[in-house]
């Protein structure tokens, strides 16, 4: 049955069943070809947004065709339509429905359609003889929750044998980019023999050409070519650009305890090196399983068939690249209102760092407080600044928490890593230089790079625990990512620099274990300066011994385990929400420093360094810590959505530094820790240190252990007491240390 279909003046024959006419999109039956090639011209001609314009009239605005026109006028042969309006407009919907079910047939066609859109609307009458090849790309309003009208993303976990050959839509990271290559897309032969042209155009994805066996130019003449008599003309061939991406899950979707799962995915002309490794993404695409290599023929050889077994990819017809914490997070106009509003509250820092792992007790004698205060600033991060001359100064905050054993140091870190909106978190043992930054793989094609942890984070946080079990060469490595935040890589003939922009948050263990107060610091720190300068602010996390203390960390604990204390499990805010306020801050809000706030930083920053000269400092204060300090106060501003840092800022964020930095690199941490002590433990001290004049004559000299043991012995003074007095001596030089373990006093 033949029917008629007139179009634009055009008439055209249609071959195909008489229901041809009205074609439903429910699947019934497969909608003809012709048809769907006619409804998406319609579409692409006739689909205009309505836009109020003077006098309340609705101003029809030609979305497409203005958009093919204008993208063949700057020489950019391509056309992106949203799916969704395709689902909207009367004659998108059956194209859109075959989409989905049959990608591989229909862009093709599609594409013929848009060559012929382009010699009518762009060409004109002057129509030129070679027409380009014009690429169909595809979007949609990926929507996590899936509400109406949009196709939810699925999971790479998900892509199933029943999603073979449609049309799907995932989101992931990409892990390696291969360089791209150059396939024909049409290949122009010529026979040996008799000098025939054949060409044959090749389709996307991994396809091979088929070349006829036989020559089928001029039958008539005498002789008949040989079998295989072609040529391929290189010079008359078209190519096109062609690369293949490998797209891991998203780190938040991987079921705790399995390996993330990979795909590839073939991107061809427009849509080459749109993204680098570290770039999350939504990609629209075909999932096609064929044969392994493209050209595998169906015969293997003698006796055996072909693979059965195929080799699956996705073959993308749009991508959309998302770079930071909005691939992650999806905040609704409400929220948006919302956060506006509680921005304006003047206790929402206090609210912010009491959302801060609730579950962790603190208190007065410990420094829990500061660093659930830091860790605050460090997700809400500086300002990044870019100078005139390229340069770039980060806005990313690390912090190192060192300390002893059971001070839930890890637990901070796996906070860390649920509430920032992207993060990593890796072990010091379990990561080498290659995992942390980025590895260079050797596969058929050569060598390509993949990325490593950092490069994965780029934007958000990585968690390192047990930081200083990593070896030393492997820690080198993170130098360059923590302060320029790049990793520049040559190797194998790759030279290469990656972003890493991200904060480190680093947890570590003292040389021996567990802190020693009588021990110098520095003794204890396993770590060069050249790394400790890099942190913005480090943390000493003692287990203090206190009855108080100790009584109210246990009644947490057994309250935590028998499920009662529920309100000290979540702060004011959940820890979605905090996710989503640090997202909407820290897209909206870049502050800066005022000229008072500047003023006052000048003069603390000039005493400090006068003041660590005099100590000789462990931690060197360098010009990073004064970066440090401004980028704690532009965090503290960003909390409340300012856009000045104030003097009040720089104030805490001082206060911050004094009391994690500082008070790490001071050298005499024994005599400074005097203040703990209760009443009784001053009076021994006392009552020590006058036995040791007594025992001791001036200008006198006597074994240490000697004088320890009498002490204890004689006097009836605790061994640690006895121990730190004369810590305390020493320290006060009124006490010297001599050959073979023997102490002086000052004349």
């Amino acid at each position: 049955m033949a029917s008629l279909f007139q179009e634009d003046g055009a008439i055209r024959i249609i071959e195909g069943p008489e229901q041809s006419d009205g074609p439903s999109a429910d699947g019934g039956f497969r909608v003809e070809p012709n048809v769907i090639a006619n409804k998406f011209k319609k579409f692409v001609r006739e689909y205009a947004y309505n836009t109020a314009g003077a006098g309340g009239i609705n101003v029809g605005t030609l979305k497409y065709r203005e958009q093919l026109q204008q993208n063949c006028s700057r020489g950019e042969y391509y056309l992106v339509v949203n799916l969704n309006d395709l689902n909207t407009h009367e004659d998108g919907e059956v194209l859109a429905h075959a989409l989905q079910d049959r990608p591989t047939e229909m862009v093709p066609l599609c594409e013929r359609v848009l060559k012929e859109l382009y010699k009518e609307l762009v060409a004109g009458d002057e129509a030129e003889d070679v027409v380009p090849f014009i690429q169909l790309v595809l979007t949609c309003d990926v929507d996590l929750e899936g509400s109406f009208g949009t196709m939810k993303p699925m999971m790479i976990r998900d892509l199933t044998s029943s999603e073979v050959e449609k049309l799907v839509v995932v989101q992931g990271i990409v892990i390696s980019v291969k360089k791209a290559k150059h396939k024909a897309r049409k290949v122009v032969m010529k026979c040996s023999n008799c000098e025939n042209m054949k060409e044959i155009t090749v389709p996307d994805g991994y396809s091979a050409a088929h070349i006829p066996s036989g020559c089928d130019g001029r039958p008539a003449l005498l002789e008949k070519c040989p079998p295989n008599p072609w040529v391929i003309q290189d010079e008359l061939c078209e190519f096109v650009d062609d690369q293949t991406l490998k797209l891991q899950e998203l780190p938040e979707h991987v079921p705790v305890g399995e390996m993330p799962r990979s795909f590839d995915l073939h991107v061809h002309n427009h849509l080459v090196d749109k993204c680098v490794p570290g770039t999350r993404l939504t990609t629209i695409g075909a999932f096609c399983a064929t044969e392994r290599a493209a050209g595998s023929s169906m015969a293997g050889g003698r006796g055996k068939g072909t693979e059965t077994v195929k080799y699956s990819y996705i073959k993308v017809i749009g991508l959309d690249v998302a770079q930071g914490g909005k691939a992650a997070l999806d905040i609704s106009p409400e929220e948006e209102e919302r956060f506006a509003q509680l921005a304006k509250d003047p206790e929402i820092r206090e609210k912010i760092y009491q959302s801060i792992a609730p579950s962790i007790c603190a208190s007065k004698k410990d420094v829990i407080d500061e660093v659930k205060k830091a860790l605050a600033c460090l997700l809400f991060g500086g300002s990044r600044k870019y100078l005139p001359d390229g340069t770039r100064m980060r806005g990313d905050i690390n912090i190192l928490l060192m300390g002893d054993p059971g001070t839930a140091k890890s637990q901070f870190l796996k906070f860390a890593e649920k509430a920032a909106p992207i993060a990593v978190y890796t072990s010091g043992k379990g990561s080498s230089a290659a995992g942390l930054t980025a590895a260079i793989v050797r596969d058929r094609d050569g060598f390509s790079l993949e990325g490593g942890a950092m490069v994965l984070a780029d934007g958000g946080i990585v968690c390192i625990d047990e930081f200083d079990k990593m070896d030393v060469k492997d820690r080198v490595a993170i130098h360059e990512a923590m302060e320029q935040q790049t990793i520049s890589i040559a190797k194998a003939g790759i030279t290469t620099m990656l972003n890493t922009r991200c904060s480190v948050v680093a947890a570590a263990n003292p040389r021996f274990g567990t802190y020693d107060d009588l021990t110098n610091t520095a003794d204890q720190m396993d770590f060069e300066t050249t790394i400790l300068s890099r942190f913005d602010m480090v943390f000493l996390v003692k287990d203090v011994r206190d009855p108080d203390r100790d009584y109210n960390l246990c009644k947490h604990m057994v309250s935590l385990h028998a499920g009662e204390a529920v309100e000290t499990r979540e702060g004011p805010l959940s820890v979605q929400e905090l996710r989503k306020y640090l997202s909407y801050c820290r897209n909206r809000c870049d502050p800066r420093i005022t000229p008072d706030a500047a003023e006052m930083l000048k003069n603390h920053y000039v005493s400090i360094r006068q003041a660590m000269k005099q100590e000789k400092a462990t931690i060197p204060i360098t010009v990073r810590q004064l970066e440090a300090i401004i980028r704690m106060s532009e965090s503290l501003a960003k909390m409340e959505m300012r856009d000045d840092v104030g003097v009040g800022h720089v104030e805490e964020a001082l206060r911050l530094f004094t009391v994690s930095t500082l008070d790490s690199a001071n050298k005499d941490r024994a005599t400074v820790g005097l203040e703990t002590l209760s009443e009784e433990e001053k009076e021994e001290l006392q009552k020590a240190e006058e036995q040791i004049r007594r025992l001791v004559p001036r200008g006198g000299r006597k074994n240490k252990f000697q004088l320890e043991s009498m002490l204890v012995q004689t006097a009836g003074i605790e061994e640690r007491m006895a121990r730190r007095a004369i810590h305390i001596m020493l320290m006060r030089n009124e006490l010297q240390e001599r050959a073979n373990s023997t102490l002086q006093r000052d004349a």
